[in-house]
């Protein structure tokens, strides 16, 4: 089976994580986000894949190349202008010949793809969208569906007027080639604005699944640091690159950990990390690999970044440090978002890990 990732979003609500990185490659867990959705796929037995690209599209490709390591073929095609969801793939047509998924490379989730693909071939369908509960669901597009599961009427990013469900649609889609004959190859062109409306006016077999497990959008830096606790804490299966060393705690290799130091779960600490004498990883600690954490430092509900340096005596809480970037000895930081550039503080909407 084929799938197709959409990669060329340049993540503006996550700068200043994305300034330098595509959002696709910003890290989750020492590992770019994209990675985890190509596990994922490969876990359903996907073995060919399909990458749109835009932003910073040489940095993706430099890091995935042909995709051997991963037991995988990767293709790719960088769009020089804006085609939409369903315009990117169309350009990956001719190569598409059977059940195909598309996925969004800067996701995380655990859905069960397989059962979404027997679902989709078990209905007919020429198009499913997996969909999902949630809270709010105004960011999103919403889906009402029939008792059989197809799809009567969605509305995009509703006001809170207009909301009639809290059931969402996920941007992955189970999708026959025929689909594709609808979208034009010269033209932007979407999936939810303009294919989907099209499928329900000619009463196509158009079938919402609703996906069981856990699904994040990772539209902004909330969003992002709590993904990052969501997976500490067992509520996403993520494959992490680290050995459990205690429920709710993940060591990585040639990891270092000096005298007197307090480690609280649930933590990450990643490979070839330096926690010196004195430090208090608190709980909710994510530590990626290559960092220095200093004497008396304390992270507590944070998400450290690949490489990046936190001085003697600084106290985190609550926040978000790009990779490589340097927090400054004995500085006290709350909900604060730092990168190599700036830091700025990190608005909260959503409620915070303990």
């Amino acid at each position: 089976m084929q799938a197709v990732i959409l990669a060329g979003g340049q993540g503006t609500r996550l700068r200043p994580l994305t300034t330098r990185t595509p959002k696709p490659m910003v890290p989750l867990f020492d590992r770019p986000v994209m990675e985890h959705t190509l596990l994922l796929l490969r876990k359903h037995g996907i073995q060919q894949v399909f990458v749109t690209l835009s932003y910073r599209a040489r940095e993706i490709i430099d890091y995935f190349g042909g995709g051997s390591r991963w037991g995988m073929r990767i293709h790719y095609s960088i769009e020089d202008e804006p085609m939409g969801t369903a315009g990117g793939v169309r350009r990956f047509a001719s190569s598409l010949h059977d059940t195909f998924l598309v996925i969004s490379g800067d996701a995380v989730t655990d859905f069960d793809l397989s059962e979404a693909v027997a679902f989709h071939r078990r209905n007919g369908a020429i198009a499913t969208m997996l969909l999902y509960s949630v809270e709010d669901p105004t960011p999103f597009g919403i889906v009402e569906t029939d008792k059989d599961g197809r799809i009567r009427r969605f509305l995009e990013k509703p006001s809170a007027n207009e909301v009639f469900t809290n059931t969402v649609n996920t941007g992955i889609y189970v999708l026959e080639p025929y689909a594709l004959r609808f979208v034009p190859d010269d033209q932007p062109f979407d999936f939810s604005r303009n294919l989907f409306p099209r499928l329900l006016a000619n009463n196509d077999p158009f079938f919402g699944f609703r996906a069981q497990g856990y699904w994040c959008d990772i539209g902004n830096l909330l969003q992002y640091r709590q993904a990052h606790f969501d997976a500490l804490t067992n509520k996403v299966s993520l494959d992490l690159p680290a050995e459990p060393v205690r429920p709710g705690g993940w060591i990585g290799e040639n990891a270092v950990v000096d005298g007197n130091v307090k480690l609280e779960p649930p933590f990450y600490i990643g490979a070839g990390t330096r926690l010196q004498r004195g430090a208090a990883i608190g709980k909710h600690a994510v530590i990626g690999a290559r960092c220095l954490v200093e004497t008396e430092a304390s992270i507590h509900a944070s998400v450290v970044g690949p490489g990046a340096r936190v001085g003697a005596g600084t106290r985190l809480t609550h926040c978000v440090v790009d990779s490589g970037a340097h927090v400054e000895a004995r500085t006290a930081l709350n909900n604060a978002v730092l990168s190599v550039e700036t830091m700025a503080p990190l608005a909260s909407s959503l409620p915070l890990a303990a």
